[in-house]
């Protein structure tokens, strides 16, 4: 009789094991099937065509003329000796390096689109990142109530029968309760944030969310120099840099657009009382008006625009890796306060208000305690979400997902 509660126990066992969800398993299918991700990729997978089509040459013109149109009779094309149909075909001709210069400012600026989706899948990371400590917080807040709702329960409870044997205030039970009504109250509130914020997850990760196998376990985070010194790691920084790139090789090729592309243009010509003919015709576009001249200057006012934008950026990324790591150092300090001092002594404090309640001792006394060890407890759950926030913002600064 006793296998059936055993083997229901070891199927529940089972059946949440396999549908644990860990941070990980989220990031690496969002990164596979988000429809954000996904649409940066059909761009760079288009950039490929883009390559191909700057080596291309322009399309050839094709003209039908008929000459010397008699009005009186237009379809008639007999009237005249010297009537005649004429088909040509023009061809433009790239100017030497025109075509390799267009090539090489389609494939930089294939490498700005690269970055780009490597930039969107580090924010997509770190965002399911942070939301999912969150959920983990408000996991540990409510488990965190519940308890503490349970024992403030115990001592009311163990106070109200000694208002019945003995002359003890009532007006102290009352207060105690209306505490714990408040924990209550905070208890929902953080039920209902917590729907919203596992509703988020499922949409950054595209997955329904079951139960998310994830710890707040503080790390021991890299140092500083470690950061700094992999900044250059940073998609959005590459991207720039990518972008300086383009911008160099956009000049070079509106300086040879600066050269005019020849052009050959043959044509047969029918005539009704001569014998055909052909002719050719060889040009070049004539750059007169200096439009080839004013678009390279824009060109080159541009680059320096990018280049002095990528510098900004790069000092920039260096502040906020110093004030993250700031913030990451600080939520480290206030958690050993927390741990060492905080926590030790007010449970120390709640210990003795908790026995003396047995000897008819003040409620209200042990209710304060109560509070401010609730408070402080949800502090080091709140510092610890943040600490492992922040490590993660880090992390996603120099390009880590």
């Amino acid at each position: 009789m006793r296998t059936v509660p055993i083997t229901l126990f070891v199927s529940l066992l089972l059946q949440n094991i396999l549908h644990a969800q860990s941070i990980d398993a989220l990031v690496r299918h969002a990164l596979g099937t988000h429809p954000s991700i996904q649409a940066i990729e059909h761009k760079l997978s288009a950039m490929d065509e883009k390559i191909q089509k700057s080596t291309r040459w322009k399309n050839p013109d094709l003209a039908l003329t008929l000459n010397d149109i008699q009005l009186r009779k237009p379809l008639d094309r007999g009237l005249e000796p010297m009537q005649y149909q004429a088909l040509s075909f023009k061809q433009r001709f790239p100017w030497f390096g025109k075509l390799d210069a267009k090539r090489f400012y389609a494939e930089e600026e294939k490498e700005v689109v690269t970055h780009t989706l490597e930039g969107a899948k580090v924010a997509l990371a770190k965002e399911i990142r942070t939301t999912a400590y969150t959920v983990k917080e408000l996991e540990a807040r409510i488990a965190l109530l519940q308890r503490y709702t349970q024992l403030a329960k115990e001592n009311i409870d163990l106070y109200t029968d000694y208002i019945t044997t003995q002359n003890m205030s009532h007006a102290q039970s009352v207060s105690a309760s209306l505490s714990l009504s408040n924990i209550q109250i905070r208890k929902e509130h953080y039920r209902a944030l917590l729907q919203v914020q596992k509703e988020k997850l499922a949409y950054l990760a595209g997955l329904k969310i079951r139960k998310l196998h994830l710890s707040l376990r503080m790390v021991k985070p890299r140092s500083l120099r470690y950061y700094l010194s992999h900044l250059d790691n940073n998609p959005l920084y590459r991207m720039k840099r990518s972008r300086t790139d383009a911008a160099g090789a956009k000049v070079k090729m509106k300086e040879l657009e600066s050269y005019p592309d020849p052009f050959v243009q043959l044509s047969y010509a029918n005539r009704e009382d001569f014998p055909d003919y052909t002719s050719v015709s060889i040009g070049v576009s004539l750059p007169v008006y200096g439009t080839e001249a004013l678009d390279t200057e824009i060109a080159k006012k541009e680059r320096l625009s990018r280049i002095s934008e990528t510098l900004d950026y790069r000092e920039q990324l260096k502040s906020r890796i110093r004030q993250t790591y700031a913030k990451l150092t600080e939520a480290q300090r206030i958690y050993r306060i927390i741990t060492r001092q905080s926590l030790p002594q007010l449970q120390h404090m709640l210990e003795l208000s908790s026995s003396a309640i047995e000897e008819g001792a003040d409620l209200l006394t042990y209710t304060k305690i109560l509070e401010e060890m609730l408070m402080i407890e949800e502090e080091r759950i709140r510092i610890k979400s943040t600490y492992l926030k922040t490590l993660a913002q880090l992390n996603a600064l120099i390009g880590e997902k």
